[in-house]
């Protein structure tokens, strides 16, 4: 026995002494392989960024020889004899089929800032690049890079040279073939370091040319940017890459694409008179840097050791792992409190069912208990789970062959159902509902009713049970969708482009920020009193340039809620407000405030007030021309955060106001312990209500307790002329709506103003 102990004691021994000594080993290894690692990633991005370097001069060496033939053409017009706009179209149409400039493909003119085509008609606007339209104003010659062009539906390269001593043209836009500018350009011949693809690029991400590519099938991407977001999926880099390009500058970055550690090189090309270009190429750092070996050789032979070492241990390990790895996937896949599968279980026995049954219609229906939580405090843990085991024997008498159920926790089923048409699949769901439909006393001797809810998903072609879970939750949770059977909702199209909708929103809501999309929208609003305009509503917008159109509100405020980008969002409409406050007192234009609304989740950032206070400074805003709007359902859930917040806002010259008033949160606390400049009247009370009396007392009591505690009072959605007489009878102060007008962009808002329009 002693033997036994000690043999046992001297085992433990052994076992702690290998395990320190393969620690130490592995340790060292680890920390000689990071810094190989980085002298490798370092030596490998500076060769990666020379020979992308190398290629980015050949093409600025070609972008200035077409330059130097632009500027001979535009030399060779001057000289010639124009005494007419079309001799002048003339020339110009024989000066581009001469053999010295046979490459260009077409040619227009610019004159006082008009653009015309050789047919000396003016060129529409709209047609133009505005990179062309920008060059055509500059005193230099400008390459304008690669423009799609409107008209021949084709991609150039446009060059913009001033015509000095011509009475009937200021400047020759020429267009060449993109390949001839961009086919001069060639990696060095010779070099043993291949890149994996090397293109040259626009600032705004199109692919003008691909030099190198050996290993990606890059054709079906029209964009670097959306190229690189599928290869290394990190937008931090990629908006550094944008950056770079956008400045003319150089940089590498150490990424992973496919498994690989690879080198991204970014050569940027501006100059002046160049729209911005750059040479983007990626490498494996193994095909660029292969020295060190001493160090790999090291490294593997500590490694070797530490291997031999540990291979006696490692037997006895895998035998204990594979048995505890057995069980905790028994654990994973079977909830042994409830007696049944558990999500994962459920997703792979559904999954086994609907891959050996294609040709069957199968739906996933996720079965919640209405206010789970409550129910269990009130009814106890204990009582709660006999009731959800009760459920369980249900669906186990009740489902049938090629059917499978699970628990997810919560109160929370998962069934597999298959089905002929909907007719039976709601047939089904409602005996589901009336059999869990059930009344029961708890413990307090309070009778409670258990009712079932959830949402389904019908199986779509491809698409795994995981998947099909998640859509029939959010079907659940679609609150604003009618229930299709019972109180079981379907996922539907309409779920579907929502889902589409709030992806398109959360992928472009930071370019659309950076790229100034978000447009601002001023509303006049108008003084009853005195007759005159009271300054206006700061409303954002989103403009898609691809259709045309903008987005409204309501689609993207309340996902920017959820996911917080509202604060950046707040922060620039602010920020525009500031700059046009500035800008037209600069000017001399006539100023009035501005009303800036913001979020609860702006308000509750805790860099919310150091940066509005600091933007007004900044811009040297004058007091009391900036109102700051808080929606009303804030002010009802926060007053004491929202006090300290009103209290430092006044105390830097800001006015204060409560948006939608009326809309649902009305409190007379809210007048009473925030001490508002103004009350902006939601819509509701100048709608129609049970009669013409009571709308007219309820809104002439709001109206009057307003003004008497001394607060402008604004009525927003005035659409009609009844409307507008009915509230100045009551005394309201200021309108805001479509009867005075819609909101208006900044340009259009100054007309406004100068012309007072008045109603």
């Amino acid at each position: 026995m002693r033997k036994g102990k000690r043999s046992k004691r001297i085992r433990g021994i052994i076992f702690i002494l290998v395990c320190l000594v393969g620690i130490v080993l592995i340790g060292s290894s680890f920390a000689m392989l990071a810094e190989y690692s980085r002298v490798m990633h370092q030596g490998a991005g500076i060769i990666g960024l020379i020979h992308s370097d190398d290629a980015a001069e050949t093409f600025r060496a070609s972008i200035d020889r077409y330059r130097t033939k632009s500027e001979q053409f535009a030399e060779r017009l001057e000289s010639a004899s124009v005494t007419s706009v079309d001799d002048l179209a003339v020339n110009i149409g024989l000066l581009s089929k001469n053999k010295q400039f046979s490459e260009i493909m077409f040619a227009r003119y610019f004159k006082d800032g008009v653009e015309y085509s050789l047919s000396t008609q003016p060129f529409a606007a709209d047609m133009e690049s505005k990179q062309v339209i920008v060059g055509a104003r500059m005193e230099v010659p400008f390459c304008a890079g690669i423009i799609e062009d409107r008209q021949y539906s084709i991609s150039a390269v446009a060059y913009c040279v001033p015509v000095k001593h011509n009475a009937f043209a200021d400047c020759v836009a020429l267009f060449y073939p993109v390949d001839s500018v961009i086919g001069s350009v060639e990696m060095k011949k010779g070099d043993s370091t291949r890149s994996q693809i090397t293109t040259i690029c626009s600032s705004e991400g199109e692919i003008a040319s691909i030099l190198q590519n050996n290993a990606f099938d890059i054709q079906k991407h029209n964009n670097i940017y959306e190229f690189l977001r599928k290869q290394i999926n990190d937008k931090s880099t990629i908006d550094q890459v944008q950056v770079l390009i956008g400045e003319g500058r150089s940089g590498s970055f150490n990424v992973k694409i496919g498994g690989n550690d690879c080198i991204l090189t970014v050569s940027g090309i501006r100059e002046h008179g160049t729209s911005p270009f750059a040479v983007i190429a990626i490498y494996k750092a193994a095909d660029i840097y292969n020295a060190a070996y001493s160090t790999v050789s090291t490294v593997l032979g500590e490694l070797a050791i530490f291997f031999v070492l540990l291979i006696f241990v490692a037997v006895y390990f895998i035998v204990m792992f594979r048995a505890s790895e057995r069980h905790i996937k028994t654990l994973k896949e079977y909830n042994d409190m409830i007696g049944c599968a558990t999500r994962i279980g459920f997703e792979k026995a559904a999954g086994e069912i609907v891959g050996r049954n294609k040709s069957t219609q199968f739906a996933v229906v996720v079965v919640d208990i209405r206010h789970f939580d409550y129910m269990t405090e009130h009814m106890g843990f204990e009582q709660m789970t006999e009731e959800i085991k009760r459920n369980r024997d249900f669906f186990s008498r009740t489902l049938q062959l090629q059917e499978t159920f699970g628990y997810g926790g919560n109160g929370r089923f998962l069934l597999l159902l298959h089905y002929r048409d909907r007719a039976a699949l709601g047939e089904r769901i409602r005996t589901i509902s009336s059999r869990l439909n059930v009344s029961k006393v708890t413990n307090s001797g309070e009778r409670i009713l258990l009712s079932p809810y959830g949402g389904i998903c019908l199986a779509e072609s491809g698409l795994s049970v995981e998947k099909m879970i998640d859509k029939a939750i959010q079907a659940e949770n679609a609150t604003k969708y009618p229930f299709d059977f019972e109180s079981f909702r379907i996922y539907n199209e309409a779920l579907h482009s929502s889902d589409a909708m709030n992806e398109y929103i959360e992928v472009n809501m930071q370019s659309a920020l950076d790229n100034n999309l978000f447009k601002v929208f001023y509303q006049p609003k108008y003084n009853l009193a005195s007759n005159m305009p009271d300054g206006c509503e700061a409303l954002v917008r989103w403009y898609n340039p691809e259709k045309d159109e903008y987005m409204p509100p309501a689609v993207f405020l309340p996902l920017f809620e959820e996911n917080r980008f509202i604060i950046k969002l707040d922060k620039y409409v602010y920020e525009q407000v500031c700059i046009y406050i500035a800008n037209a007192a600069a000017e001399h234009k006539p100023l009035y405030p501005v009303s800036v609304n913001v979020s609860r989740i702006t308000v509750t950032d805790p860099d919310f007030l150091d940066f509005y206070v600091a933007t007004k400074k900044k811009y040297n805003i004058a007091d009391d021309f900036l109102t700051i709007e808080f929606t009303e359902s804030f002010a009802f859930e926060d007053y004491e955060h929202l006090l300290e917040v009103v209290n430092v806002l006044h105390q830097n010259g800001f006015k204060c106001s409560i948006d939608d008033f009326g809309s649902g949160y009305s409190s007379y606390n809210i007048l009473k312990e925030l001490p508002m400049d103004e009350i902006k009247l939601d819509r509701f009370f100048i709608k129609k209500g049970l009669s013409d009396e009571r709308d007219l007392k309820v809104l002439s009591s709001v109206i009057q307790l307003g003004k008497g505690l001394k607060m402008k009072v604004t009525q927003e959605g005035v659409e009609t002329k009844d409307q507008l007489l009915m509230i100045q009878k009551l005394g309201c102060d200021v309108i805001q709506g479509y009867f005075y007008s819609k909101p208006l962009v900044e340009h259009d808002y100054d007309d406004f103003l100068q012309r007072k329009v008045m109603i």
